[in-house]
């Protein structure tokens, strides 16, 4: 071990340290013998934190893996050694950083090309060798640097636990993994059945087929109880499918490649739980439906390295997001280049902190302030007229936007459900979706542009266009309503807004889960992009993006995905994801449910 420097001792770090013992003297015999597992941890060093020792290392002392710190999972450069008098295998983790070949943790640099071998990654390369972070790592977070003491945590769970009483007593002690193991697969003392009792299957067609049957008359109950009585959870209610559905995954993270294989297509269980229904699930589908049919766009991102002005709505790409590793140098470089911007968050976070300007708007009325912003928008005509006049990608190409917008589209009103007016309803076409071109009725793939203001009634069909049905949500309420709602004054949301709508397409609004967390999260994820819309800022240098490359993650030399025989889940999920009405449990209790469901 190397040192820079030597570490000295002021008045202030010693009366910091001389407080840290008074404080362990008052420790109880057990806590405290968990901080000396702490302080005896071979990553420890005195002074600990300090950052000024350095060691060698070979490319064979590397392990190039992921970082499970947060959700992004940051791809890791781990330096792993031997210690002398640690028993470990094949070594203890000394540094984290992260990995110089991607460049999810080389901003603000080039990553290093993927044909330098491991042996020259690890003595530094190019810029990373000369500007990066340690000279020969990519960059890593602080919840990546922590990395190190969740591993060696004096806490953390290494065995598994077996609850030991009631359910909900949150009492549990260790058990050896042969005991888990065989606890798993046959059951254990508390009565709880094991995979192999549970692991019954029967496919889906011939169960259903013979239901029908039972409810035509042509089979008897006791028939079919005979047949799947041993295989299904309730022969009363077949639709809740094999007891093998009583088997559950609950994990937090997205193992999809293990649930896919093992759950689904090995074990056959329609029952698999991550985080989703906790995490940004508002937000995701905010997104998605902001966007054609089939969009796969989850999150709304910025060009940042582009960037005239940014609003950060609802999110820190500072310390969290898709992540800091990521995010923050592009954030730090364009404020330096004179990248203007806007926080609009309820606390004065890190982001905020940097801002141009900070919007603190109460929690959970950002919808409010979007179609405030949206309000002025339209009324003083600071939207691109000229991209939402666009109804297709050829009307699109020919104003040389790369994306268009179904704000001309028409909404049949006379219609209760309000659905996108379709071409076969006028006998103009099929399925396809209609705009006014010229004050006639045209298929909206077809029109050179359509009418953007569209209030009307087309051969006795009351219709409006998507535009001003938005238009008219957004007038419902004046900007001194949206005001008191929001909390932001009407001069901040005015002058919000004409900001927002001075830099042309190199203006955007990047959100997350700020907005979404909430019971109107949708709608605020929808209002929010609908900002994004009147700009027409989509896919253009310093605008907002709408699509990105993507790739195959489990395709390749060896299908990952596929199981021999495989099982195909079927059945009603526990937590009741489907339409009620259409289960046999409706059949039998009607409404109300007993419980609730989520079609």
């Amino acid at each position: 071990m190397n040192k820079k420097s030597d570490w000295k001792v002021n008045r202030r770090s010693f009366l910091k340290g001389s407080l840290v013992v008074g404080g362990a003297a008052v420790l109880t015999p057990s806590l405290a013998n968990e901080r000396g597992r702490h302080r005896s941890a071979p990553w420890y060093d005195s002074p600990h934190g300090i950052g000024q020792d350095f060691e060698e290392y070979e490319a064979t002392d590397v392990i190039y893996t992921l970082c499970e710190q947060c959700n992004t999972h940051c791809t890791a450069k781990v330096v792993i050694k031997e210690q002398e008098g640690v028993v470990a295998s094949p070594g203890v983790v000394r540094k984290i950083a992260g990995n110089p070949y991607s460049p999810l943790n080389s901003q603000p640099f080039d990553q290093i090309p993927y044909e330098t071998s491991p042996v020259e990654a690890a003595k530094g390369k190019d810029e990373m060798a000369t500007e990066g972070r340690a000279f020969r790592g990519g960059r890593t977070c602080l919840k990546g640097q922590a990395g190190i003491q969740t591993a060696y945590d004096a806490l953390r769970v290494t065995k598994p636990l077996k609850r030991v009483g009631p359910r909900g007593s949150g009492e549990f002690r260790s058990i050896s993994w042969e005991q888990a193991i065989k606890e798993i697969l046959e059951g254990s003392d508390l009565g709880t059945p094991g995979l192999k009792e549970l692991n019954k299957f029967v496919p889906q067609g011939p169960v259903m087929a013979d239901w029908d049957l039972v409810k035509a008359g042509e089979m008897s109950q006791a028939e079919f109880d005979q047949k799947y009585g041993d295989v299904l959870i309730d022969t009363k209610h077949p639709d809740l499918g094999p007891k093998v559905n009583q088997i559950t995954s609950l994990v937090g993270d997205r193992r999809d490649f293990i649930q896919e294989r093992f759950w689904f297509k090995s074990l056959g269980s329609i029952n698999t739980i991550h985080h989703g229904g906790i995490c940004g699930m508002p937000g995701v589908m905010g997104n998605t439906q902001s966007f054609s049919v089939g969009s796969q766009k989850k999150r709304m991102y910025s060009d940042i390295d582009h960037a005239e002005y940014l609003i950060i709505w609802g999110t820190d790409p500072f310390v969290a997001n898709k992540g800091p590793s990521w995010l923050a140098p592009k954030l730090t470089n364009a404020l330096e280049r004179g990248m203007k911007l806007v926080v609009v968050d309820p606390r004065m976070s890190p982001a905020a902190e940097k801002a141009h300007k900070w919007v603190p708007v109460i929690p959970g009325t950002d919808a409010a302030l979007a179609l405030a912003m949206a309000r002025w928008i339209i009324e003083h005509k600071r939207y691109d007229e000229r991209y939402l006049l666009n109804p297709n990608k050829a009307a699109a190409q020919a104003d040389n936007e790369p994306t268009w917008s179904d704000a001309t589209h028409l909404v049949n009103l006379s219609d209760p459900k309000r659905p996108k007016l379709k071409a076969s309803v006028l006998g103009i076409g099929e399925n396809q979706n209609v705009v006014l071109q010229n004050g006639v009725p045209v298929i909206a793939d077809e029109a050179a542009e359509g009418t953007l203001e569209v209030d009307t009634t087309i051969n006795g069909i009351r219709v409006k266009s998507a535009f001003t049905l938005f238009k008219e949500r957004c007038f419902e309420r004046t900007l001194a309503e949206y005001a008191e709602i929001c909390g932001i004054p009407v001069e901040d949301i005015v002058s919000l807004a004409k900001e927002f709508t001075s830099y042309g397409k190199r203006a955007s609004i990047s959100s997350y889960r700020g907005p979404a967390m909430h019971t109107n999260g949708f709608y605020a994820i929808r209002a929010i992009a609908c900002l994004n819309h009147l700009l027409g800022n989509y896919d253009w240098k310093g605008g907002a993006i709408s699509s990105g490359a993507q790739y195959g993650p489990l395709a390749g030399l060896y299908d990952l995905m596929g199981v021999p025989e495989e099982r195909k889940a079927w059945g009603v999920t526990m937590f009741r994801r489907g339409p009620y009405e259409k289960s046999s449990l409706f059949q039998k209790d009607g409404y109300p449910a007993k419980r609730p469901w989520f079609p």
